[in-house]
């Protein structure tokens, strides 16, 4: 800026000293307005720097962020706080680093990744836990859809993929009443894995002045009641399901049929106990109570324990206590209270049981005698194992 000064004073010397009078003040003003506007539009530049965070101020390179873990049917990533908009990626928050995470990719662009939580690169049942912006989003119906819609082979079979089937619980119709649930389950995966392009097409009113929202305010996918749009026909619903039928459907079942590839799964049922006493300083450790009594159940539920030990038989069927020896330094870091809450990891065999067409139970027997012990629910803080050839019970 100073230099822009110097150069215009002296030319205004010198014009000065060899112009007429008139032209130099019609110089002079002409001169005056290029200055001014140059000196504003270097000031707005700078500004723009400092704004933008640019100029001499330069940030150290950003390290590049490892990919989380891939799922069996998965080969690429996709966050899975990201919007698929064609063929390229819209994000709607930064990027959470979650790697206790499996990803099994999306068939093609029509459909989202499948998310769900992992432990130790196995999927995560029982007991999962979410905290927004820390954890990642993950996608527990889907993946629970599809494995229905694999195993529920009977089920699909009675579906009519020509028209929506409606049913009169009076009539006992069995094919249509299967036929019917089929479709809801359809309607409801769809909901569940849709690509947004494919939302707005299946399941909003072509007439609508502005796209359909389809998420609610955690991101998640709302419930959508019909094909075609709420407001739609039924003619319109059943273009509408045709078209998914002849488009997606086939997709689906073969996307479906890369989980459980030898019709089991090797993963972690995750329980949750409550410390029973205080500390035991006579045998050095905690006494934990209500194993599988309290917690969630993705997939797994622990009346589906298939126990056969006798060990493992009075961990299911009775209230009785577990020991967990626990050294006093470490007893006294972790400061847990009575009531505290436990986690208790089982590495288990989950195998389906079909019960009835509409029904899936997901079986599960021990693939590993040691259970895990841990303070928290994200499972980072360990307090130990308890082997169950040798645990310790109490009333």
């Amino acid at each position: 800026m100073k230099d822009i000064k110097t150069k215009s004073i002296l030319l205004v010397a010198v014009f000065g000293l060899l112009a007429p009078i008139s032209v130099q003040g019609q110089f002079l003003k002409k001169l005056k307005k290029n200055v001014e506007d140059k000196i504003v539009n270097k000031a707005s530049e700078k500004t723009d720097e400092l704004l933008n965070g640019e100029g001499e101020k330069t940030s150290a390179p950003e390290k590049e962020k490892p990919s989380p873990k891939t799922g069996p049917a998965s080969t690429n990533k996709t966050s899975p706080n990201s919007i698929p908009i064609g063929n390229q990626t819209q994000n709607k928050s930064p990027e959470i680093k979650d790697d206790n995470i499996i990803t099994y990719k999306a068939p093609n662009k029509d459909f989202m990744d499948v998310v769900i939580q992992s432990h130790k690169g196995l999927p995560r049942y029982g007991d999962v836990y979410y905290h927004r912006g820390v954890t990642a989003p993950t996608h527990s119906k889907a993946y629970r859809a599809l494995l229905e819609l694999k195993f529920m082979e009977d089920l699909f079979k009675d579906m009519d993929r020509s028209k929506l089937t409606s049913y009169n619980y009076a009539d006992n119709d069995l094919k249509a009443k299967n036929s019917n649930k089929a479709q809801h389950h359809l309607l409801m995966l769809a909901k569940d894995v849709f690509s947004d392009e494919n939302m707005q097409e299946y399941f909003c009113d072509p007439e609508a002045k502005a796209p359909c929202n389809f998420t609610n305010a955690v991101g998640e996918r709302t419930i959508v009641p019909s094909w075609g749009g709420t407001r739609n026909n039924e003619f319109a619903q059943n273009r509408s399901y045709s078209k998914f039928i002849k488009n997606h459907f086939e997709t689906l079942r073969d996307w479906s049929e890369t989980f459980y590839e030898n019709g089991s799964q090797v993963a972690y049922f995750v329980a949750r106990g409550a410390v029973a006493e205080k500390y035991d300083f006579k045998d050095k450790g905690y006494w934990i109570g209500n194993i599988f009594s309290i917690g969630g159940d993705f997939i797994l539920h622990n009346s589906n324990f298939l126990a056969y030990s006798e060990n493992e038989k009075t961990l299911k069927n009775t209230s009785k206590k577990v020991f967990l020896s626990v050294d006093p330094t470490a007893a006294k870091e972790f400061n847990l209270q009575s009531r505290s809450p436990v986690f208790v990891v089982f590495k288990v065999k989950v195998t389906p049981r079909i019960t009835n067409p509409t029904h899936v139970d997901w079986e599960f027997e021990l693939e590993s005698t040691t259970m895990e012990f841990y303070k928290d629910a994200p499972l980072t803080k360990k307090m130990g194992e308890v082997d169950m050839k040798t645990v310790k019970f109490k009333d």
